[in-house]
């Protein structure tokens, strides 16, 4: 029954092609002297709309061949490494002229010598398409040696939230994180740390995507942020070598700041088979300290708390990835792939609380000593199997999945209580152990079926099966002996099933393109707490409309207006009804009914030249989900909840302005503009109503230096803020320089850079809401120093081949032909 539906379904993309003409495309590509430029790449382009349509690399004799091109009128660019792009003139295949040949086609050398400073091509670190926002990764020289979450931190719009464990864009929270595409379901802790060990070395870019279409997951508030890890493209037997060490440098920590990593990455090419795998190993430290002011006012007594902890942690890690692809035929191609990494840190805290009651105008001091240890072992791995069968334009994919999570913390707190006596009054202990695994399958199928009237039909649909299992065991040392607290331990379990089917429709004439899609989700999930008997299922259909209209007004301009409605369902974690006491005036609470939030998105964009652009935006979130700091009325404790916000108003307007100021200096420069308002009438007794404007820039500039040496420079500017209950009262800025040396024939790269120079990205603000009297103060090793070697070998030459991976890497630029 399977092989049957799959081989209907590869007839339905294949049609009738192998009764169609065969139209072909080829060239022979000469340097100036007439000598072959070998491995250049081509890109031919649709001339109505400069759409991108196939590639190719030339061979080692220059010549290239585009074969299966279908009636229609284009153009090719040509580029390659140290020369100028050369366009053809538009031209137009069809079954009266069904083959094209440019015989001789000669582009520009650019590698010249000016005042002794060599031009060579290199990708910016931040390039901008025109449906997202591209972090090049694998190229820069202020990335290397910094982990995945530190480059998000240099991400124009994006913000990184130590304090809380967030990821927000434009400001707004609900980020859905994704690794080479797959949604990852780990908690806020779980994946901060994930992040925070995710080396740049295995990273090639970074995807932000703020309006995506029907075919991806309704999920993500704000958009989402795929990271692409590496995978070598290149034909024959290759690979790299890499090598960091670095360390934080800051004042009043801890003098082990040290950290470092290796990593190999393989590669095995020919015309069938494609093996790939890389591993590494690390290891990480970090510290961080908490600074908190608290009044809490409780039956005729004002408690005053003043809070220090430092917290140091690290740990080694280690990961691995393997897989292979093989083309079946021209056309059909399978792969397998699987990664494990591997985790194992710990973390001590020790602190100092001031206790001030005052009652009756009697103040009267006592001291809390808090300190603790904790362990955590965080292991995750995935796998999966992929069928892709295309011809032409049609296509057809499958995909299974699996990806396993295991988290276990184990942490003992000690508490001091003193008053005036050297020894303390009184001692507490507790031990926390929580053991975490999560398990998510999938499986989904899409199609690709375009007409001759440049109408696109997408569909397909997705499975995904959840479970979550987590033993909070809370226990007191009471009487010389751990003894479990019933009241305080929670195991909880939870499962959802998300099934999806979705339709987008592409549609081109002229100057207008169209593209509008729905997606429908069922979603239905069953929380149960074991140690409450408590259940709280829930079972929800909703669609996800899109739409995208792009008009090109002229040669060098056009506008575009997008919309999608999105999703963002409450964190398993979250829904979890357990209690955890931070200190014994402060505690963390789940929430079980906590519902999904709602945003409707949209966006006008105008672009000049292809490379120049403008963005308003304003969503509208309603039962957004946000942190909340109160306080219980019954014993004056502060309390933090994740609850739903009534509704969030969200306008924003960004500018993207790249800049060559000379053929050795470029830049990268954004400006974001922020303005959120936070309203809930009824928010745990009180009435929310916080708004504010929050501005933003980031600017990268790439020299390109004698002797093969070249720098980047990084600058980032963030105003303070406004994020629900949390008051931003301090500015957060960071200047990053690096500096690269490229030698042994351009095989080998040192780079050194340090990121947060001057210490100018900490957080400082304060909580208003009802009662709730609360300032923080945060610090942490952002300043670091890195110095990374990388070391290419075997083969690095592309050799002769249809490549669709090309449309991913090159962005139209706007200009005429050559010669």
């Amino acid at each position: 029954m399977i092989k049957s539906i799959i081989l209907t379904a590869l007839w339905l993309v294949s049609g009738h092609a192998m009764a169609r003409s065969t139209f072909q495309v080829s060239g022979n590509v000469k340097s100036s002297t007439g000598e072959a430029l070998s491995f250049a790449n081509v890109f031919l382009y649709k001339s109505a709309d400069s759409t991108f349509y196939k590639a190719a690399a030339a061979a080692a004799d220059g010549k290239f061949l585009i074969d299966d091109v279908e009636s229609n009128s284009y153009y090719l660019k040509v580029s390659s490494v140290g020369y100028d792009d050369f366009f053809t003139p538009v031209f137009v295949i069809n079954k009266d002229n069904p083959t094209v040949n440019f015989s001789d086609i000669r582009p520009k050398e650019s590698a010249t010598q000016l005042q002794g400073v060599q031009v060579t091509a290199k990708k910016p670190f931040i390039e901008q398409h025109l449906d997202k926002m591209v972090l090049n990764v694998e190229n820069s020289i202020s990335a290397s040696g910094s982990t995945a979450l530190e480059i998000l931190e240099k991400a124009p719009g994006v913000i990184v939230d130590r304090q809380n464990d967030q990821i927000r864009i434009r400001n707004k929270s609900g980020v859905v994180i994704m690794i080479d595409g797959k949604i990852n379901y780990m908690s806020s802790e779980a994946l901060a740390q994930y992040l925070a060990n995710l080396p740049s070395d295995q990273i090639a870019s970074i995807e932000i995507i703020t309006n995506p279409s029907s075919k991806y997951d309704a999920a993500g508030n704000s958009g989402i942020i795929n990271i692409r890890l590496k995978k070598n493209q290149i034909y024959g037997t290759n690979g790299t070598l890499s090598v960091s060490t670095g360390t934080g440098i800051l004042e009043n920590s801890t003098k082990d700041l040290y950290r470092g990593n290796a990593n190999l990455n393989l590669n095995h090419r020919n015309a069938k088979w494609n093996l790939f795998g890389n591993a590494g190993t690390g290891r990480n430290r970090w510290y961080n300290d908490n600074h908190f002011w608290r009044t809490v006012y409780f039956e005729n007594t004002r408690t005053d708390f003043d809070q220090y902890t430092q917290r140091t942690g690290g740990g080694v890690f280690y990961y691995a990835k393997a897989g292979a692809d093989y083309s079946l035929t021209k056309n059909t191609s399978i792969g397998l792939q699987a990664d494990f990494n591997i985790w194992d840190g710990a973390m001590t805290s020790k602190g100092n609380t001031g206790i001030t009651r005052i009652t009756g105008g009697e103040a009267k001091g006592t001291t809390l000593i808090p300190g603790s240890s904790r362990t955590m072992d965080n292991l995750n791995f995935s796998s999966n199997f992929s069928l892709r069968h295309k011809v032409e334009e049609k296509e057809i994919s499958f995909d299974l999945d699996y990806s396993g999570y295991r988290f276990t913390s184990d942490q003992v707190f000690t508490n001091n209580y003193y008053s005036t006596a050297a020894q303390p009054d009184s001692v507490t202990r507790q031990w926390v152990i929580q053991p975490t695994n999560i398990n998510i399958y999938s499986a989904k199928l899409d199609f690709t079926l375009p007409f001759e009237n440049k109408l696109k039909l997408d569909f397909g649909g997705k499975t995904t099966f959840v479970t979550a299992d987590n033993n909070f065991t809370y226990q007191d040392f009471l009487e010389g002996a751990w003894k479990n607290n019933i009241y305080r331990s929670n195991h909880f379990q939870y499962r959802e099933n998300v099934n999806a089917l979705y339709t987008s429709a592409g549609y081109q004439k002229n100057k207008w393109s169209f593209q509008a899609g729905v997606r429908a989700e069922h979603t239905v999930s069953d929380g149960y707490s074991l140690t409450l008997d408590q259940r709280n299922k829930r079972s929800y259909l909703n669609f996800f409309p899109t739409g995208f209209v792009n008009y090109k007004l002229s040669e060098n301009h056009s506008v575009k207006y997008s919309y999608s409605r999105r999703i963002d369902r409450p964190n398993y974690g979250n829904l979890n009804p357990f209690i955890f006491y931070l200190d014994p005036y402060f505690m963390a609470m789940g929430n079980p009914g906590l519902r999904p939030q709602f945003t409707n998105s949209n966006e006008m964009t105008y672009i000049f030249k292809g490379e120049y652009s403008g963005t308003l935006a304003y969503a509208d979130t309603r039962q957004m989900i946000n942190e909340v700091i109160m306080q219980d009325a019954a014993t004056g404790i502060n309390i933090s909840q994740n609850q739903n916000l009534a509704r969030l108003k969200s306008y924003s307007a960004t500018f993207s302005i790249p800049l060559k100021i000379n053929s050795w200096w470029t830049s990268q420069n954004n400006l974001n503009a922020f303005y959120n308002h936070y309203i809930d009438n009824n928010l745990s007794g009180n009435a929310l109503n916080n708004s504010g404007v929050m501005l933003g820039l980031n600017t990268t500039h790439t020299l390109i230096l004698p002797k093969n040496w070249s720098a980047e420079i990084n600058y980032w500017y963030n105003t303070p803020g406004v994020y629900g209950v949390f008051i931003q009262t301090k500015a957060q800025h960071a200047f990053n320089p690096g500096i690269q040396k490229t030698f042994l024939d351009k095989k080998a790269k040192l780079k050194f850079n340090v990121n947060d120079l001057f210490l100018t990205s900490f957080f400082q603000g304060y909580v208003e809401n009802g009662d709730v009297d609360l300032k923080i103060s945060n610090r942490w090793n952002a300043r670091r120093v890195s110095l990374t070697f990388t070391y290419n070998f075997g083969n690095q030459n592309v050799k002769s081949s249809n490549r669709k991976s090309a449309s991913e890497e090159e962005k139209r630029r706007a200009g005429g032909g050559n010669g």
